[in-house]
């Protein structure tokens, strides 16, 4: 029937409002390390606090007056940060019951601005938080996007870690509803980091469905599904109820969406795991009898759904969820077309055309305008009848036109996985035809290399006592003659060659196509030993974007992350510089065929006494003390090797959770 067919903007949002909730009402589940991610102790509460913590105390007629109260009492006695607890926890309330409070916010805008150097980060960081959320509750994205950046700051304790992971999960939301979909699933990707370092796997299952949030709206629903089944397997681990029932409503909402026929059945086990869960709003109530009586109707079972619907009908009068509101709606108009009786929300229905519209959402335009024409076929108003069957047709004949569209986008996206595959294999192949060459090319440099150190020995006998400034000094000459031989290669393979080769091509160009590519791939193999030799505008463009394309380029040819953070003014030599490059480019070599990380920084920083470099992934560790120790610690030793002849020390730190390898250069006076 057309009432089983719902609407995409109704089910996204729903899907929001469901996964917000699960941010404030989820227990965290964290280790107890004694560092920043352990378990938080919990927030010591008096008397006043535990009674505006408790979400069943919002609704009470008094309940913002006795914050009020409490609030200036606090201020008069000067305990500030006593005062940014309750309004902390005052806001958590607010956004756990989706209310929107002007005067509220600005109490906590006033209040940061004269003592936000008097209280702790925890507070701080929750009190903007906070009003970000509020200010999504109320649909202002841009607003609230602004108060959740305000509210990530750098985490010395605990709850300000968890505050930011938070802040950064809500972030999905807000950008996602200003269509920002790269910001989305930045935001997503930082909180999933984050949770994991928390080992809090529930909210990573939260963070999955927020990221399949993305997909949908984009209208890919193979993602959004894979995604969602993601986060739904990763809470099978946990025996979190209340979690495993909010990606459930999520779940529910994708199923609804697709018109999928898994949907009855699984509104079913959803509803059991409700009687199961502990900590019960009326919103959650609200929203899965909604669901329930909808399910009633489509199995005609009219007097069930008659009882749950006057039932829902008493909560209007503390309901401000209209996603909610309209799901009650919807569950109702059905049942009383199938009654054979008018609608008593006509102007509702009437009023919500234009903005539907407007959001091209003609699933529920379809509905809306069946709903009326049942309407006024029953009160005898054919020509009402007849103008919203015309409406209902156009609905429809626009949602035919979008489901092919999605249809042909899923088709397209298998197809473009087919040709990856494929190319995939065929980089694969060409890889290994490389390989011989590059192999052969080590070896020359590694012999050379060696020879020259033998002599090297044989001229430290001579001369003990400048032994360490022979060392020093043989070994820097050696890393230049190195760079400059790779230099005059490169500028030989990219000039000379380069330059012979497609003089060649243009002789062959209009007779010989399967020559031409292959005088195109040969190019491009140059072109590549060339840049692996020596970047070749290193000298021009200096050190930093030599980084930034080193990145880039890794980053493109890998399944991998890397960041960067860079403040270097230039105060170094182009020679030390280009170590410098050597030795980044060195460690992200070892992190791509070793660490199976997924994610690395790399961060710069300079002051008046020295450089300090950072690079650090989040992959497997390894032993370091029996990796150096090893016969297969070149790259190891080549850092640490490079980092000395620049006058500087290398130090490298692995366990389960990375590796950092850390580099201080002193300046010279």
């Amino acid at each position: 029937m057309i009432y089983q067919k719902r609407n995409q903007y109704l089910t996204i949002f729903f899907s929001v409002l469901t996964s917000l909730f699960l941010l404030i009402n989820c227990q965290k589940k964290n280790d107890s390390e004694g560092n920043i991610y352990a378990k938080p102790s919990e927030e010591k509460l008096d008397k006043y606090g535990i009674y505006l913590n408790n979400p069943a105390n919002f609704f009470d007629t008094t309940y913002m007056n006795f914050f009020s109260k409490r609030y200036r009492q606090l201020l008069k006695e000067d305990k500030i940060d006593s005062a940014a607890q309750v309004l902390y926890i005052t806001g958590k309330n607010l956004d756990k019951n989706y209310q929107y409070d002007t005067a509220f916010i600005q109490i906590n805008l006033q209040f940061l601005a004269k003592y936000k150097k008097q209280i702790t980060d925890k507070h701080y960081s929750g009190i903007y938080g906070n009003i970000g959320k509020i200010y999504y509750n109320a649909g202002k994205y841009e607003l609230c996007t602004v108060y959740l950046n305000k509210s990530i700051i750098k985490a010395k304790d605990n709850g300000t870690f968890q505050n930011n992971a938070d802040a950064n999960y809500s972030l999905i939301y807000s950008y996602l509803n200003t269509g920002k979909f790269e910001q989305s699933l930045s935001a997503g990707i930082k909180s999933l980091q984050m949770f994991e370092q928390l080992k809090d796997t529930a909210f990573q299952a939260a963070t999955y469905s927020g990221i399949a949030g993305i997909y949908r709206y984009q209208e890919d629903y193979l993602e959004a599904m894979k995604y969602e089944n993601r986060g739904f397997e990763l809470l099978k681990k946990t025996t979190d109820t209340n979690v495993i029932l909010t990606i459930s409503f999520n779940k529910l909402s994708l199923y609804d969406e697709m018109d999928d026929k898994r949907l009855i059945p699984f509104i079913d086990s959803t509803v059991a795991l409700y009687k199961a869960w502990s900590q019960k709003t009326i919103y959650d109530t609200f929203s899965i009898n909604s669901w329930l009586a909808f399910k009633m109707v489509s199995e005609n079972k009219l007097s069930e759904a008659k009882i749950i619907l006057n039932k829902l009908k008493t909560f209007f009068p503390k309901i401000k969820d209209e996603v909610g509101i309209d799901y009650y709606l919807v569950a109702l108009a059905g049942y009383e077309i199938k009654m054979g009786k008018g609608s008593e929300n006509i102007a509702y229905y009437i009023k919500r055309i234009p903005e539907l519209k407007d959001n091209e959402d003609y699933l529920k335009l379809e509905l809306i305008n069946q709903i009326l024409y049942d309407d006024a076929r029953l009160k005898k108003d054919y020509k009402g009848a007849l103008k919203y069957m015309e409406q209902m047709q156009i609905a429809n004949d626009s949602l035919s036109n979008k489901v092919l569209r999605i249809k042909t986008k899923e088709l397209d996206k298998k197809y473009q996985n087919q040709q990856k595959e494929q190319k995939i294999s065929l980089q694969n192949f060409e890889i290994e035809q490389k390989n011989t060459s590059i192999v052969l090319l080590i070896s020359s440099i590694i012999g050379l290399f060696f020879l020259i150190f033998a002599y090297y020995l044989w001229q430290k006998q001579k001369t003990l006592k400048q032994d360490k400034t022979n060392s020093m000094n043989f070994t820097k000459q050696l890393l230049e003659n190195t760079e400059d031989e790779r230099k005059r290669i490169a500028s030989d393979l990219h000039d000379s060659i380069s330059h012979e080769l497609l003089n060649l091509k243009s002789i062959f160009k209009q007779d010989f196509a399967i020559v031409n590519t292959k005088i195109d791939s040969i190019i491009n193999d140059i072109r590549g030993i060339s840049r692996n030799l020596h970047p070749v505008m290193f000298d021009k463009i200096g050190l930093e974007p030599n980084i930034e394309q080193l990145v880039e380029r890794i980053q493109q040819q890998n399944d991998f992350m890397v960041s960067t953070e860079i403040n270097y003014k230039g105060s170094l030599t182009s020679a030390d510089e280009l170590q410098i490059y050597r030795i980044i480019q060195e460690a992200l070599t070892n992190i791509i065929k070793y660490a199976k990380a997924h994610a690395g920084k790399i961060t710069m920083m300079e002051n008046q006494e020295r450089i300090f470099i950072e690079i650090k992934d989040n992959g497997k560790g390894f032993n370091v003390k029996e990796a150096l120790n090893s016969s297969k610690s070149f790259g190891l030793h080549n850092i640490i090797e490079r980092s000395r002849v620049i006058g500087g020390e290398a130090k490298i730190q692995s366990s389960l959770e990375g590796t950092v390898i850390n580099i201080n250069i002193p300046k010279k006076a």
